[in-house]
């Protein structure tokens, strides 16, 4: 054999790289599967977790429409899911993106509110769709939302 071939390269670059602000009271998650993760950390034992999760699925050709339309789908297909507000509008950075916002009943942890932002970036001859989804209790809506969805605005992705 005369030539090597490498990961990552041009033929098979990395997967996208993402970068999430992390407010005081807020730990990194060691979450499998996921890219990054936080927690708030001050949470009551008895409660749920206030997070932000961020995944990435790797493919050929997908579209931010296909994106979107899977996220929806998955979200509508929970139990008790009430959408609060959905949108095609930036996201990660300034990337072309889909936000959704909404509940459903958790059958451990109750009634939980999920917001969610998703991009498409293409690399090489892969697509990788970006989604970060940050989840609180209903109880804790007040409180966190505002926090996660600062997370989520201020979230970006790195080449």
């Amino acid at each position: 054999m005369t030539e090597t071939v490498t990961y990552p390269s041009a033929e098979s670059p990395a997967p996208v790289g993402v970068r999430l602000p992390r407010p005081e009271g807020w730990d990194v998650l060691a979450v499998p599967a996921a890219l990054l993760a936080l927690g708030k950390s001050d949470h009551a034992p008895t409660e749920f977790q206030p997070n932000v999760v961020v995944t990435s699925r790797r493919g050929i050709g997908s579209t931010l429409e296909d994106a979107a339309a899977a996220t929806v789908a998955a979200l509508e297909s929970l139990e008790g899911w009430e959408e609060a507000g959905q949108e095609f509008r930036d996201t990660f950075g300034g990337r072309p993106g889909f936000r959704i916002e909404g509940a459903f009943s958790h059958p451990q942890a109750g009634t939980l509110y999920q917001a969610a932002v998703i991009a498409v970036v293409e690399r090489g001859p892969f697509t990788d769709v970006v989604q970060a989804v940050g989840s609180c209790s209903a109880s804790q809506v007040n409180q966190c939302l505002p926090v996660i969805r600062a997370i989520l605005q201020d979230a970006t992705l790195t080449d």
